[in-house]
């Protein structure tokens, strides 16, 4: 049985932006004023992950984004160069090299006496080798405009299972429709927008498998505390701090079954499949349906946490089912002490 725990969340729209140059992926946009020129605009590039220190972003409009070229802020900041650095300023068909001090991209260009025109951008690339800034009247880069829709969490209820029981047998993930555009920046401004994809993912639910049953361990659960109270009563305490309550501890002769000897079957008195932690019983001693706790009055075996779920003996007799012939042989015929929990 399947039950969607959460509706899809209404779509969750952000903003990414990407370089198209190839060493960059993160992306600045400026328009701070040029030192001397009010009226001049920059885009500043920088990768996702420069060396430590390399560039700083500081004050102004700024467009960052993460290595997944995801918008991450817009806020104030130029871009200040450590001091050390290599740095190669491509400009109007030149290559100047310089050694950065401890200042922006802005007060290196003028102490190199290199003057954008207002309507010129300045891109930075920081790399293993040293800083590189290009300055040109165009930059292309790619926005993407991405919707996402929540992924569901649907439980699968087993009802031969604790309630307490929980396991998440499939990992989601949200679904996402992304448009890409290709856009180009020319003289400051934008001039061009096209949209030159699509991707589409659908969501994937989280599946998490959950008990049902009410008072009740898995079969080997290991209980680290029995408790009894006068009546007869008590509880068994589990090492995940669980504590079940039983009504009676009754002593029962108890014996080992497995199937494909003689003439048993795969198939239980109720109809489910045999396993470890199902047991058979007389009916009219211990009704099929009850929940136990079996162990050995010997104290040499502990059968755990079953249910009675088959027929096949008479009278004050608990059949437990192993896996193998050669179990049962070991066990053999035990007293035992049944704890029926509630």
């Amino acid at each position: 049985m399947f039950e969607g725990s959460k509706k899809a969340a209404p779509l969750v729209t952000r903003l990414i932006a990407v370089a198209a140059v190839p060493v960059l992926s993160l992306l600045a946009l400026s328009l701070t004023p040029h030192p001397t020129d009010s009226d001049a605009s920059a885009a500043y590039v920088e990768p996702a992950e420069p060396a430590a220190g390399d560039v700083t972003v500081l004050a102004s409009e700024v467009f960052l984004t993460n290595a997944s070229a995801q918008l991450l802020s817009r806020e104030s900041g130029d871009l200040e160069l450590a001091a050390g650095q290599s740095v190669t300023v491509g400009y109007q068909d030149s290559l100047v090299s310089a050694v950065s001090q401890e200042e922006t991209v802005a007060e290196l260009l003028a102490r190199l006496e290199i003057q954008p025109s207002p309507l010129e951008m300045v891109s930075v690339s920081s790399q293993e080798d040293g800083v590189t800034i290009t300055i040109d009247s165009e930059l292309v880069f790619y926005e993407n405009v991405s919707s996402v829709e929540e992924h569901e969490v649907i439980y699968q209820y087993n009802s031969q299972k604790p309630d307490w029981y929980e396991s998440v047998i499939q990992e989601g993930s949200n679904g996402e429709y992304t448009e890409v555009y290709e856009v180009i920046y020319q003289d400051g401004a934008e001039t061009s927008r096209h949209l030159v994809d699509v991707v589409d993912s659908d969501p994937v639910p989280t599946i998490i498998e959950k008990g049902t049953i009410a008072n009740f361990a898995n079969n080997g659960d290991k209980v680290t505390n029995i408790s009894a109270n006068a009546d007869g009563s008590g509880t068994l305490t589990l090492e995940n701090g669980e504590v079940l309550t039983y009504r009676e501890a009754r002593t029962m002769r108890g014996t080992a079954y497995t199937a494909g000897e003689g003439k048993v079957g795969t198939v239980t008195a109720t109809g489910t499949t045999v396993r470890p932690g199902v047991v058979a019983v007389d009916r009219n001693t211990l009704p099929l349906g009850t929940k136990v706790y079996v162990v050995s009055n010997d104290g040499a075996y502990t059968y755990g946490f079953a249910i009675a779920e088959d027929t096949g003996v008479r009278g004050n007799i608990i059949d437990l089912y192993m896996n193998s012939y050669d179990e049962c042989i070991q066990f053999g015929v035990r007293d035992c002490t049944v704890y029926i929990l509630d």
